[in-house]
């Protein structure tokens, strides 16, 4: 799986120090911008060409990475991170020791699709898909059109993954918590919020025998 993926990390914790490693000027900021020019103002910056040259490396895409999808895969490091420092709260040492996480998993035989991150623990797998939405969730459908991705994701490793394999899916969505440099706290809580139930989710999928579904 590792060498279908942009990144690989067998530790969890290994994840964050590859996210701390990117070295900002600041603190990461999701804000409201168009992605492109977002991107624009980082295009000149040692992560992004640190990014660019993961991406380069493993030969598995057709074209340089844009800026704008630099963009995106940071904000999913940001969020990710959050996700994965819960999980160290939530679950035991050796729990979570015991999870991998990919990202930009290539699917073999799908012209070029890739899955955002892939966790892994034992025999399961969950395939997420992450996307950061301007507007709530719920009222745009993103998470219609993210959940039938990751459908059809689901399908694909089916041709060639073993059967053992249990597939869980999730989209994770979040959305912009700055706009003008001024903080939006009621999307800062959403996405709060929203890395605490994934958290609880992988926690109660994965690692759990038998999952208390009512508790999140």
């Amino acid at each position: 799986m590792e060498k279908q993926s942009m990144l690989g990390f067998k530790y969890l914790g290994d994840f964050v120090d590859f996210y701390e490693s990117l070295d900002f000027i600041r603190p990461w900021k999701i804000t409201t911008e168009n992605m492109n020019e977002r991107g624009r103002r980082i295009e000149n910056r040692r992560y992004t060409e640190k990014i660019r040259k993961l991406f380069a490396q493993k030969k598995l895409f057709r074209r340089m990475v844009s800026v704008a999808e630099i963009i995106s895969f940071i904000d999913g490091y940001e969020i990710m991170s959050r996700v994965v420092k819960e999980l160290k709260n939530d679950l035991s040492a050796k729990d979570f020791q015991a999870i991998e996480l990919f990202n930009e998993y290539k699917i073999a035989f799908s012209k070029n699709r890739r899955i955002d991150y892939i966790f892994k623990y034992d025999k399961k797998l969950i395939l997420v898909e992450f996307r950061v939405s301007t507007t709530f969730p719920n009222i745009s459908g993103m998470w219609q059109k993210k959940e039938t991705e990751l459908l059809i994701y689901k399908e694909l490793l089916q041709n060639y993954l073993p059967d053992y394999y249990k597939i869980h899916l999730y989209a994770l969505i979040a959305m912009p918590e700055y706009h003008l440099n001024q903080p939006i706290p009621k999307q800062i809580k959403y996405n709060a919020d929203n890395v605490r139930y994934f958290s609880a989710f992988l926690r109660e999928i994965m690692v759990k025998e038998f999952p208390d579904i009512q508790g999140y």
